[in-house]
């Protein structure tokens, strides 16, 4: 009796790689500077509130992504829905609600682009202490310092006192519990993700989170759609159609033709080219866009990243 033949994905040419990396994170990377023209615009008032966001970005993508997932992919979609209900449910909660309703509301309240980005870096760290915690794993002097260094950088921006409309420190701390609701998310995947598909699991994790979102619509997200105009429907477009649906796409190749562990350091691409391109577009757009980061949040933000290297990096082995 033989089993099924394994599938090995044809190698990827490097330059393509380079090329995906780099497109995903500038995508990605400037999903943080859509969420400020949304949310906290430098002037006028904000096309929509943090809640408004949450539902109309992950209707959109449940839609789209249950399209894909019981039209193309109905067999298996049906079979881990039943299979994994629980887990899929608790998956949705994390990684779509709390994820991104703690990360708006904090943009929202005046968290800027680039530090909000640098705070969801921290993941490595929360999954350290989850490791520990729950599943186990041993905390080392090495990865207990890194965590220690990268929640110390935290309460050093969230103690920052910036120019103009400052972010509170509650809302710093919001910021930095988003990381915390991925981080379980993954954790929870990690368990499932040798019998399933990751492009489909994924998938289907967007459309069980947006579920209970489409009791809001009515009231939150459905109105302030009809109100947005033409700018502010193409930064949706973006965040459904690139940032979501194609980014986890991309994110899931990746995966196939990379180490885990070599495409997991690639989100530390993401603070430097939200600073970079909030710092081009401060330049091009300056009444749209102000470029303002004090002495304090750039300690900070090194100290996190400092106390995620510690964490995450190893030297390599001697033979």
């Amino acid at each position: 009796m033989t089993g099924s033949p394994v599938v090995v994905p044809t190698p990827a040419r490097p330059g393509l790689l380079v090329v995906a990396t780099l497109a995903l994170f500038l995508v990605w990377s400037h999903t943080f500077l859509a969420f400020e023209v949304l949310l906290a615009p430098r002037r006028g008032d904000a096309p929509l509130r943090w809640l408004d966001l949450v539902v109309l970005r992950m209707v959109a993508v449940g839609v789209v992504c249950a399209a894909w997932c019981f039209g193309a992919r109905r067999a298996a979609s049906v079979a881990i829905l039943r299979r994994h209900p629980l887990r899929l449910a608790a998956c949705g909660v994390t990684s779509v609600l709390l994820y991104n309703g703690a990360l708006y509301y904090g943009i929202e309240h005046h968290v800027s682009g680039p530090v909000a980005s640098l705070l969801t870096t921290l993941s490595p760290l929360y999954l350290v202490a989850i490791g520990w915690l729950f599943l186990h794993e041993r905390l080392t002097f090495r990865k207990g310092a890194g965590l220690a260094l990268g929640l110390g950088g935290v309460v050093v921006i969230a103690a920052a006192k910036t120019a103009g409309a400052p972010a509170s420190p509650g809302a710093v701390a919001l910021v930095a519990v988003a990381p915390l609701a991925w981080s379980v998310h993954t954790a929870l995947t990690k368990q499932v993700a040798h019998e399933q598909a990751p492009v489909l699991w994924t998938y289907l994790v967007l459309v069980v989170g947006a579920v209970p979102l489409l009791a809001l619509l009515p009231w939150h997200g459905g109105p302030a759609l009809a109100r947005l105009d033409a700018k502010g429907v193409a930064l949706l477009a973006y965040l459904v159609l690139f940032a979501t649906v194609g980014g986890n796409a991309v994110w899931t190749w990746l995966l196939r033709h990379l180490p885990a562990s070599t495409v997991g350091l690639t989100i530390f691409l993401n603070p430097p080219l939200t600073t970079a391109g909030k710092w081009v577009l401060a330049r091009v757009h300056p009444d749209a866009f102000a470029f303002a980061i004090t002495p304090q949040e750039w300690v900070g933000g090194a100290i996190s990243l400092v106390g995620v290297a510690v964490a995450v990096l190893r030297r390599p082995r001697r033979r």
